[in-house]
């Protein structure tokens, strides 16, 4: 496993530290991965695309030359778009959807929380088969599930993050701050349930 930086600041800055540092309760560890640049030469059999949606493009544009043939692409974002885009740029490769409920936060550069057990769901909705390695997650201890409805997913999640993300913005909280404000999140997710159906997504409304 390696992790690959944006530009040799961010590689810099990541030497700096040591490595990524990974909280979890009480328990903090220090993971000093290997790093590299988009530039390094050597090939990418299997990638994890673990970037903002309004990265994604550039980010896979940035190391798409080092794709072995048919290569296979773990795309981590949320919302809907980001991900066919991608696609549409590696016709060769094999791009897997994700959707989690896993929490985690940034408590500083290369320092991150886990915040929260979730789920993973993923699927591809341009070949429906298991991939080879699908069992290795559970192997991990990573709780996991492979779905045909991949898309359903991702609507659902589109919509959490539409009724989380504004309102932890207006008052300043984390998520779990939102059990205070309780009539407010009702009211929007009402709406956004309305809006599902409207765009034909009554399973994620």
């Amino acid at each position: 496993v390696r992790l690959i930086l944006r530009d040799r600041t961010r590689l810099a800055q990541y030497r700096g530290r040591g490595g990524l540092q990974l909280s979890e309760g009480d328990t903090t560890s220090l993971y000093p991965l290997p790093a590299e640049t988009p530039e390094a030469g050597n090939p990418i059999r299997r990638l994890v695309l673990a970037c903002k949606s309004y990265d994604a493009e550039e980010a896979i544009a940035s190391v798409a030359a080092r794709l072995e043939p048919e290569a296979e692409i773990l795309l981590l974002q949320n919302g809907l778009g980001s991900q066919d885009a991608v696609a549409d740029l590696l016709p060769q490769a094999r791009c897997v959807f994700a959707s989690s409920t896993e929490g985690a936060f940034r408590e500083g550069d290369w320092q991150v929380r886990f915040a929260g057990h979730g789920f993973n769901w993923l699927g591809d909705p341009r070949n429906p088969a298991l991939p080879a390695w699908f069992d290795d997650l559970h192997e991990a201890g990573i709780p996991a599930e492979w779905t045909v409805d991949i898309l359903t997913r991702l609507w659902r999640k589109l919509a959490l993050n539409c009724a989380i993300n504004p309102l932890t913005v207006l008052h300043a909280c984390q998520n779990g701050g939102l059990l205070g404000h309780l009539a407010e999140v009702h009211g929007l997710c009402t709406e956004l349930a309305a809006l599902l159906r409207r765009c034909g997504q009554p399973q994620a409304a």
